[in-house]
């Protein structure tokens, strides 16, 4: 694993841009049925991959995909599914427990570690991740005394997490192919050209493509799905980059700093209180991330 600057830099930035993005998509969200903004998002993202991949000189790498294929449409349709599943959990349940939920990933993404890899877990670096789990359910204001898991609404979020932490996996295996490794915009490309094709089915069977129409007629909209956009584009990029030179489970340990990032982006931009318990969960968090980069030295 290559510790240099340069090298860790992308690992930190990462939480910044998803919780940047995470934000801008919810702004957007408002203004438009979520199948509508998953289109919206994806054409535009699709079209900054586009130009990313024509200045590196890699858009005749898309057809260079032999072997690999297959996996690479396994990747889109685990990218639609674990939104719509996001999506089903958020019209169920609160979006405070939601978004707590769905940072389970880390948690599942260890144990496919471990069968996968074969990856071992020092007790240190499992109560460090609880820990910071524990910070992000007190970042987000989750209600402990009614939390349920089994609530149908966080059985979705839950499903969401594993769809995203499969799909890491399949992600890194595509990238290191034996016989075909694939670039990393390669990758991206695939994973949103389907998903952008998913949206537009759903979108058209729902009747909300139309829409994306208010991206002309308003400013705000139109403002939030360009920074949407570059944020899911900038996604891709730093994302499956860290997932080439890091392990699946440090990439999303680190992604537990993310609800820290937008919580604060909202406080900061649209004046939302932050409450003690919050100040509190942010704390915890960031004690758990130097409690786990502590452990790595040592291993």
């Amino acid at each position: 694993m290559e510790t240099g600057k340069k090298k860790i830099v992308p690992m930190l930035i990462l939480p910044v841009i998803w919780g940047s993005y995470y934000v801008a998509s919810q702004r957007l969200v408002g203004y438009t049925s979520v199948f509508t903004s998953g289109v919206g998002i994806r054409f535009l993202t699709m079209l900054f991959l586009t130009v990313l991949m024509w200045r590196r000189r890699e858009l005749p790498l898309l057809l260079q995909v032999h072997g690999v294929w297959k996996r690479l449409l396994m990747i889109g349709t685990l990218g639609f599914l674990l939104d719509l599943t996001a999506f089903i959990g958020l019209s169920m349940s609160s979006a405070a427990s939601g978004t707590a939920l769905l940072k389970c990933d880390v948690l599942m993404v260890n144990l496919l570690s471990m069968m996968i890899y074969k990856q071992k877990f020092t007790w240190k670096s499992w109560a460090c991740t609880f820990v910071m789990l524990f910070g992000v359910f007190l970042v987000m204001g989750v209600d402990f005394t009614s939390f349920q898991v089994g609530d149908p609404g966080n059985v979705f979020f839950l499903l969401s997490a594993f769809f995203v932490s499969l799909n890491a996996f399949v992600i890194k295996s595509v990238q290191l192919d034996e016989k075909n490794p694939v670039c990393d915009d390669v990758v991206a490309y695939y994973n949103n050209m389907l998903t952008m094709l998913y949206f537009t089915g759903a979108s058209l069977a729902m009747g909300t493509l139309g829409q994306l129409g208010l991206v002309l007629q308003e400013k705000e909209v139109g403002l939030a799905l360009l920074l949407a956009a570059l944020g899911q584009t900038l996604i891709y990029v730093v994302y499956y980059y860290n997932l080439r030179n890091y392990p699946v489970w440090l990439v999303k340990t680190c992604l537990l700093l993310m609800p820290l990032v937008s919580t604060l982006i909202t406080f900061v931009l649209f004046q939302e209180r932050m409450v003690t318990e919050q100040y509190l969960g942010m704390a915890v968090v960031m004690a758990g991330a130097f409690g786990i980069l502590a452990e790595q030295k040592h291993t």
